[in-house]
């Protein structure tokens, strides 16, 4: 297994996007759960999670820890609309859509898969495509995150 973050896939629905990306990680679901949904380990990678009420119906706040032009990243409020301890973490956030983390034990091999998606409400086509290489961009850095090589996310530019 590796940590390398492959192509994603969409599928455009009538009035949807859904954005998917299948990861391995060698490493097992119990290191990798926190990165997906706890306030520490999505801070790592992705967002601030204030608050984050780790329970179906819960409320998030996301704030991205890119930058973009010079200010912080985009808030997100919402709820969370899945939730199953070290397996499914799902976050539904303006904005955002409905963000799925599904993990599952890797085989043999103690590591984890993690299936990674995203519903949002379709838009053109160059919304669609920077969505996907934008969570393409955000999964390394949750690789790297796991890694102990975390990326500093002020650096973080739309240009990908």
């Amino acid at each position: 297994m590796t940590d390398a973050v492959g192509h994603g896939t969409s599928e455009v629905r009538d009035d949807a996007v859904v954005l998917r990306f299948t990861l391995e990680f060698v490493r097992p679901v119990h290191q990798v759960w926190p990165a997906v949904a706890t306030p520490a380990g999505l801070r790592g990678w992705l967002a601030d999670a204030d608050p984050l009420e780790a329970r179906l119906g819960g409320a998030v706040t996301l704030r991205w820890l890119n930058a973009g032009a010079g200010g912080r990243g985009a808030v997100a409020e919402g709820t969370v609309t899945a939730w199953d301890l070290e397996h499914v973490a799902e976050y539904t956030v303006a904005g955002h859509g409905r963000v799925r983390f599904h993990l599952a034990p890797a085989g043999t091999t103690n590591g984890t898969v993690l299936r990674f998606t995203n519903e949002v409400p379709r838009a053109g086509e160059q919304d669609r495509l920077s969505r996907l290489a934008g969570w393409h961009q955000h999964l390394e850095h949750l690789a790297d995150a796991l890694e102990g090589r975390p990326r500093d996310a002020s650096a973080w530019t739309p240009d990908r």
